[in-house]
């Protein structure tokens, strides 16, 4: 009989040791404005940090026009541990890469999570825009 509660979790464990990233997931709390210099900013909380891995997704990326500004939009992917207890839109900022150090500082949107029962990672499609 096929313990796939067993598999799974060896699953896990092996996709995590392939995770040589380290990343910091944050949470949109919303905009507040301070009261002396009237500026206004975004305020983010931590909800993971630890590692993850950042691959591309797709081999080609998009140069929309918004506003006379011209962007590139990169789709990419970042695995996470099934715990990091991530969400649609928090952000992921690259703090280490053992394997591409030019990847650190990126900082990526989470859109979409593949989902299913016996899942080895959170494997999320993201978006990096560049300008």
């Amino acid at each position: 009989m096929i313990d796939a509660q067993a598999i799974t979790l060896r699953g896990r464990e092996a996709a995590e040791s392939l995770m040589l990233d380290t990343g910091l997931v944050e949470r949109s709390l919303g905009l507040v404005t301070d009261p002396v210099t009237a500026v206004v900013s975004e305020v983010w909380e931590t909800v993971y940090t630890g590692k993850c891995k950042l691959q591309g997704r797709q081999a080609q990326a998009s140069t929309p026009d918004a506003g006379g500004h011209a962007f590139t939009v990169e789709q990419l992917m970042v695995h996470l541990p099934v715990s990091a207890q991530s969400l649609p839109g928090d952000r992921v900022t690259v703090l280490s890469s053992v394997m591409d150090p030019d990847l650190v500082g990126l900082k990526l949107r989470l859109t979409e999570l593949g989902r299913g029962t016996y899942r080895t990672a959170d494997r999320w499609n993201v978006e990096l825009v560049t300008q």
